[in-house]
This record gives C-alpha cells, structure tokens and sequence, in this order.
C-alpha cells in the first residue's frame, strides 16, 4: 500500500519542475498539456488515503456493493429495462466504491495543494469526510438496494412510466429505465413514477420514491396565494434519503394523483416503507419524524419500517400502523413484507 505523503511529494516535485503551473492560495493554472499527468499523480494520492483508511469506515461496503450490483441486474432483467440511473456520487460509490470514495477528497486535496491548509490537517479532515460520507452513501445505497428487492419480491410482469398527456392527466408509457425521484413535470402535481403489474399480488401498483424530508409537505393547509409556475417534483438528481409510496391501482387507466399542492388534493398511499437504523428506532425524535409522515399522508395499511442494521430477533411495535421489520440484508424479511399484503 503506497503513503499518499509520498505521492504527495511526487505531485509537489512535478509541480515545482513546471513552472508553467500556478497553484497559490488565489489561483489555479494548469497548462493544458501537462493536465493528464498533473491529474494522474493527483488522482494517485486520492486513490492511496483511500486505500489507507478503507478498512476502518464505520459501514461494510464491499457487502453493500455486491448485493446492489446484483439486485441491480435481477431488477433490469426482470423488468426488461435498459438502465438504473442515480446522482453520480452514489453511482461512483455504488459501482466504483473506492474511485467514489475518492471523489470526496478533490476539494480538500487542492485547497493542500494551493496552501490553504498543511498537511497533518487535510488528512485529518480528509478521515473524518471519508467516514460521514461512507457512512451517507452508504444508507442511500441501501434504499435503494431495499427498494430494488422489493419490486423484485413484487414479481412483476408488466412495468410503465407514468407520463402527463396534454391535459395533465397521468396516463402509462413505456419504462426504459428506473430513476428513483424523475416524473413528469408539472408545477404542483406528486405522480408515481412507474407502475408494476404484480404477479405476487394479483394487482397494479404505482410506485413513488419521494424525499423523506419532503413528504409531509405533500399535505398543505392552506391554499398558496399563487399557483406555482415553476416545474418541480423531479428529485431524481437529488442525493438525499427517500421513502416508498405505494398505491393499489383498480385498473391501469386509474392512475393516483399522490399530491397536488396548490389545490390541496391528496390520494393517499395504501402503503410506505421507510428505511431506518436500528438506533433511530430507538430514538424518539426519528420516531416521531415517521409519525409525521404516518398523520400526513395517512396510509391505509400503515408504515413498514425496514430496520437497516437488524436482521434477527423481536422488535417492539413502534405505534398503530407502524410496522417495523428487521430486514438488513435478508431477502427473505422483504418477500414477507409484501406477502403480508396479498
């Protein structure tokens, strides 16, 4: 394993053997012809804090990892789709752990590399960002490695985008890929983003992954002075935790309007899962957060919390219609969530 100081002083040697480099606390010029190899040692140095400090993040990774890239393909395969797209950090992480974990460094490495900071406190700081960021990217990693398995566990043999006709009525489309958060755009409106046709269940299900922190603004109080112009409601770029909104659908024409904010409508999920650690469900005030989202959006089948980091033994009943489940790997807890409802 190489010292990243080492590759350090291979960068600092190179930079000092061309001039033609500027790299002071105010300014950063980097000749065009000498970029590849400027970046090829700035990259090495990334590349050898990671592999320092690998082995002492909080979170198993490479377990992660595995598991994903192979739900991935199951759910690709399954649904006949081309892709799975997310942000490119959770990409990186996911498909690339430790060019991913590396991303996180570029920042820091140049503010060393400019003078800002010495080096005992970028490696310093460059630890402590490895660790929250693994740890981060790490639990998204997760729902989405948790969502995947439950629409496989869905087993579904039709899926559909849902898209907006002209009169902003949603109606099914072809699904050529899955990104958790992208729908079709209008102001104020929440749609699912895809439909399955389940197998397990015997019925369609329109699926949303919403942000978590943004659910209980789905439920508005009052009505907005103006309706909005500007279009949101596409998340998908968004790196951030996200619950599952599920909705039995009588037909494939019956398509639930989630939310619509400006004329306070709102069609509640029959079902959400939600992703939580196991000291967070012991805590009251994240407790409390999924109560919130509970008393919003009012599922008519409750909560499933999905326990990351538990997968055996009893756990107490966090409130009415709030289920928790301890899953953290196992395939098998999930496929019970979903029998649960047949």
């Amino acid at each position: 394993m190489k010292d990243w100081k080492e590759e350090y002083e291979s960068l600092a040697r190179f930079v000092a053997e061309n001039p033609g480099i500027v790299l002071t606390p105010a300014e950063i010029s980097i000749p065009q012809d000498l970029r590849e190899e400027f970046y090829l040692r700035f990259d090495n140095i990334r590349a050898a804090l990671v592999d320092m400090q690998y082995s002492a993040l909080p979170v198993d990774i490479d377990s992660l990892c595995s598991r994903y890239m192979e739900i991935e393909k199951e759910v690709i395969g399954i649904l006949g789709i081309e892709k799975i797209t997310m942000p490119v950090d959770l990409f990186s992480f996911l498909h690339t752990p430790k060019a991913g974990l590396a991303r996180i460094l570029y920042n820091g490495l140049f503010d060393l590399a400019q003078g800002k900071t010495t080096p005992d406190a970028f490696e310093s700081r460059s630890v402590a960002d490895l660790c929250a960021s693994a740890s981060e990217l790490f639990r998204l990693g997760y729902e989405w490695w948790a969502a995947l398995t439950l629409i496989k566990c869905l087993d579904p043999d039709q899926s559909f985008r849902v898209d907006l006709d002209s009169d902003y009525k949603p109606v099914l489309a072809e699904l050529k890929e899955i990104s958790f958060g992208r729908q079709a755009h209008h102001p104020t409106m929440r749609i699912p983003e895809f439909v399955l046709h389940s197998q397990k269940l015997g019925r369609y299900v329109a699926v949303k992954m919403a942000i978590a922190r943004e659910v209980e603004t789905y439920y508005v109080q009052y009505t907005p002075p103006v309706r909005p112009k500007k279009r949101t409601g596409d998340t998908s770029s968004a790196l951030d935790s996200r619950v599952m909104l599920l909705s039995f659908m009588p037909s494939p024409e019956q398509i639930p309007v989630i939310a619509d904010i400006y004329d306070r409508t709102l069609n509640s999920p029959d079902w959400i899962v939600e992703f939580i650690t196991e000291s967070e469900f012991l805590d009251p005030d994240a407790r409390e957060q999924v109560r919130v989202h509970l008393n919003a959006l009012k599922p008519t089948r409750g909560i499933y919390l999905v326990l990351m980091d538990h997968e055996s033994g009893e756990v107490p009943q966090a409130a009415d219609n709030i289920h928790p489940v301890p899953v953290g790997f196992d395939e098998i807890k999930i496929q019970s969530v979903v029998e649960a409802l047949g």
